[in-house]
C-alpha cells in the first residue's frame, strides 16, 4: 500500500476513536493516550507515535490530533507528518500496514439483533426469547418445540 493511502486510512480510522474520547487524551502522546483506544487501534496509535519520537512537527501533530480530532487541520497535518515517516521509513511502512488491517478487522465486528434483544457478535450465537443458544452439536432425545415432553 502506498504512503499517502496507509497515512489516509491510519487517520480514518483513529480520528474516531479520539472524538469519541475528546477530553479524556493524556498530555504524552504514546503513553497514557492509548488507553483511550481499543486494543489494535492502540498498537498502531503507540507505532505511529514511536516512529514520530524526536520529530517535533510530527509529535505536535499526532498531540494535537489526540486532543482536537474534529478540527480537519489537525487531521490534515497528522497525515502529512505520517505520510513522511512512511516514506523514509519501508520497514515502518509494512508494520504499519499489518497494524492497520488488525484494526480495521477490530473496528468492523457487527452486531447482529436477533429481534428479542439477544445480540450475537463476530459470529457468536445468540438465542432469542425463551431459546436456548447452543453452539456445536446436541445429541439425545428431544422433544419437538411445544410438545409436552412428560408424554
Amino acid at each position: 500500500m502506498e504512503p499517502m493511502t496507509l497515512a489516509a486510512s491510519a487517520a480514518a480510522l483513529l480520528t474516531p476513536y479520539w472524538v469519541k474520547a475528546a477530553g479524556k487524551a493524556a498530555e504524552k502522546i504514546g503513553e497514557k493516550t492509548v488507553e483511550a483506544l481499543p486494543a489494535a487501534a492502540g498498537k498502531l496509535w503507540q507505532a505511529i507515535t514511536t516512529a514520530f519520537g524526536g520529530k517535533p512537527a510530527a509529535e505536535a501533530a499526532a498531540k494535537d490530533l489526540s486532543a482536537k480530532p474534529q478540527h480537519e487541520d489537525n487531521v490534515a497535518s497528522f497525515r502529512k507528518q505520517l505520510k513522511k515517516a512512511l516514506e523514509a521509513d519501508g520497514q515502518f511502512a509494512a508494520e504499519l500496514a499489518l497494524l492497520l488491517g488488525d484494526a480495521q478487522r477490530e473496528a468492523a465486528q457487527t452486531i447482529v439483533n436477533t429481534g428479542s434483544g439477544a445480540v450475537a457478535t463476530s459470529g457468536g450465537v445468540a438465542a432469542g426469547a425463551g431459546g436456548i443458544a447452543i453452539r456445536g452439536n446436541v445429541y439425545g432425545n428431544l422433544p419437538p418445540r411445544g410438545s409436552d415432553p412428560t408424554k
